[in-house]
């Protein structure tokens, strides 16, 4: 059977691991997800942790797994309360310890003024606390036989299972004596090893798995618990097999080796995340299948029609020329008919006389149906049936009607399986991209990316500051004689650089940086609508201060003549760059460069609204407009990817384009 959650043991190694990795980074952000698949629904959790010198680290959290994540799903568009909740409490707040609780599948992560617990059993449960284990709130309110959780209670442990490396040997001796179990059903569940480790401890003890837990003697019962303490010392080689991954080789299991990893965390991400894709694809394939299976059902049925009416079209025609070629007859039946109706004799009596004459027409006629007005005559061999209150014009005609019509059927039924066909080739639209993770690829930054900056509409890249310290690195490092250097004239703004290359800076450039560099000054939050913004060159800006002066971190003085740009208008566009598959990129800058250089935009003015609430106006805006095959890499893009560029932390839209 496929290993589907992780063990105690696994837990053990795992949370050494997460120690290493986490303790000292911030949380970041924190992502709630609904799985549903195959008619079950499941909680998933991505936290992104920072941790300095080592960038940002994705623990994924669902009901039983817990692992560090090289994979993420689109977030959800409306964050789950709980997602909020835990938001609210834990964003920005730094990891001072992390831990296993006992030998359970509970691992605590605490900060300064909370304990986040995750307990991966059972149906799971994510558990907020401060930290003195008062519960603030869990994900899910639930009653145990001995212990509840629920707001404004203290939180209780679940029951402990033995702890095999710390308790000693009477007391795993005892233990071991007291039951009646297999040895490896003992290991499995009283122990917590799971059954895989407890068959690997059985194998590398040589003790029958079968064998009743206490009959095992006493010098098995040593060598077993020597085999147990030394799992915890174990050489960590990370292994994946075909259906497990274990933190270490495991001797007992037959399935090759796939790989080996350079910790158990990576090795628990690969696998998991592969069954989750898996598993989405299966679902995915079931839809495609049941969808063709659909698509062909609907087809035979057009084509049993098509059979049909063109049987209905020749017969019809047959019989309406049968009609015209035995003319004579037909005639002569329908007026015998009437001429007999109308003298007055009864429909028996009308039969009798029929089926005892021998006559041609006699003879033709088969059956005289009197209330629905028809006789069914043969003729030529075909039964055809005639309605006596018409003439024998009135019912050919009928009959090329019904030629007539069922050839316009014909017609429709052949269009509509042309569409069909096409229809069974298409593939359906399966709504499970939100289901499955993707991989995230961290690109090579280049110097510049550390900065905001954007290409003009003619290719120059303009790049400003973002704080005082990126101010200060921007002009003494990144800037070059030949640059231009702009400025808005409020305290408070960011220095702005065209990098020209040693070419010759059109004025199209020049003004697209100064609507940067306003956008990006205190002129948006103050609510200004335009802000004067002037350029020099770089010999003109100095960290010389006039005497009995000083400048700020960040600031610098600016000399000499100036060239001012007057008016400008506050306003900045953000637009998504579509690429290959799973490869987007969310940039802002000026209306036209990011109009010209994006699939996808909108721009913002200043304005009340809060970032969060604006960059889902935004996100949501360029979704109207995307193609339906854009929509589903747009959707995966995180809202925190518009936040970001939203000047002074609010604004307005003003429009957007395609």
């Amino acid at each position: 059977m496929e290993k589907s959650e992780i063990t105690s043991l696994d837990l053990r190694f795992l949370a050494r691991e997460l120690k290493d990795s986490l303790v000292n980074g911030i949380f970041r952000k924190i992502y709630q997800y609904k799985l549903s698949l195959e008619g079950k629904t499941s909680h998933q959790f991505l936290l992104e942790v920072f941790v300095p010198n080592k960038g940002s680290r994705f623990l994924y959290v669902d009901k039983n797994k817990i692992f560090l994540t090289t994979y993420k799903k689109p977030a959800p568009m409306e964050p789950p309360n709980f997602c909020l909740f835990l938001r609210k409490h834990l964003n920005n707040k730094k990891i001072i310890q992390i831990g296993q609780q006992g030998f359970d599948r509970v691992l605590e992560i605490r900060t300064n003024e909370n304990i986040l617990i995750f307990e991966l059993f059972s149906d799971g449960n994510v558990i907020l606390c401060d930290n003195e284990y008062n519960i603030i709130m869990p994900l899910y309110i639930q009653k145990w036989k001995d212990r509840d959780i629920k707001p404004k209670i203290k939180y209780k442990h679940p029951p402990s299972k033995i702890d095999p490396f710390s308790v000693n040997f009477d007391y795993f001796r005892n233990f071991l004596k007291s039951s009646e179990k297999k040895l490896i059903a003992f290991l499995a569940k009283e122990v917590g090893l799971g059954p895989v480790y407890a068959k690997e401890v059985c194998m590398r003890a040589k003790i029958d798995d079968q064998t009743e837990a206490g009959k095992v003697g006493l010098n098995e019962s040593i060598y077993l618990f020597k085999i147990i303490q030394s799992l915890e010392k174990m050489e960590i080689r990370p292994t994946l097999y075909e259906d497990f991954v274990s933190p270490f080789r495991l001797e007992s299991l037959k399935s090759p080796v796939k790989s080996e990893k350079e910790n158990f965390s990576e090795a628990l991400d690969e696998f998991f995340s592969e069954q989750q894709i898996q598993r989405v694809e299966k679902v995915e394939e079931s839809v495609r299948e049941e969808h063709r299976e659909k698509m062909e059902r609907i087809l035979e049925r057009q084509e049993e029609a098509l059979e049909k009416w063109t049987g209905k079209k020749e017969e019809t025609r047959t019989k309406a020329d049968l009609i015209y070629s035995h003319y004579g007859t037909v005639e002569s039946i329908l007026e015998a008919l009437n001429k007999a109706k109308s003298s007055g004799l009864s429909w028996e009596e009308i039969k009798r006389r029929v089926s005892s004459e021998s006559t041609p027409e006699a003879e033709a006629v088969k059956e005289i149906r009197e209330h629905e007005g028809i006789v069914v005559v043969e003729l030529g061999g075909e039964e055809i049936e005639l309605d006596f209150r018409k003439s024998l014009e009135e019912n050919a005609e009928d009959y090329y009607e019904g030629s007539k019509h069922a050839k316009k059927k014909i017609a429709g039924v052949h269009v509509a399986m042309e569409e069909q066909k096409e229809k069974v080739e298409e593939e359906p639209k399966v709504s499970m991209e939100k289901e499955k993770p993707v991989k995230i690829v961290k690109k090579r930054g280049k110097w510049f990316e550390k900065f905001r900056w954007f290409t003009s509409s003619d290719g120059f890249l303009i790049v400003g500051g973002k704080d005082q310290t990126s101010n200060e690195v921007l002009i003494k490092k990144y800037t070059e004689p030949r640059d231009l250097v702009f400025h808005s004239d409020i305290e408070g703004a960011p220095f702005v650089i065209i990098k020209s290359g040693d070419s010759e800076v059109s004025l199209d450039a020049k003004k697209e940086a100064a609507e940067f560099a306003a956008a990006y000054s205190k002129a948006w939050g103050s609510g200004l609508g335009t802000v004067d913004v002037y350029a020099v060159s770089p010999d003109q800006v100095s960290k010389q201060p006039p005497t009995g002066e000083y400048l700020p971190k960040g600031a610098f003085m600016v000399y000499g003549q100036r060239e001012w740009f007057r008016d400008v208008e506050l306003k900045i566009s953000v637009g998504v760059k579509m690429g290959s598959e799973n490869d987007f990129e969310v940039l802002a800058g000026p209306v036209m460069p990011i109009r010209k250089q994006t699939n996808y935009f909108v721009t913002i003015k200043p304005g009340d609204k809060e970032a969060n609430e604006l960059a889902n106006e935004m996100k949501n805006k360029i979704l109207i407009k995307a193609t339906p095959e854009d929509k589903i890499w747009i959707e995966k893009i995180p809202l925190d990817d518009f936040q970001k560029f939203i000047p002074g932390g609010k604004g307005e839209t003003v429009e957007y384009g395609v």
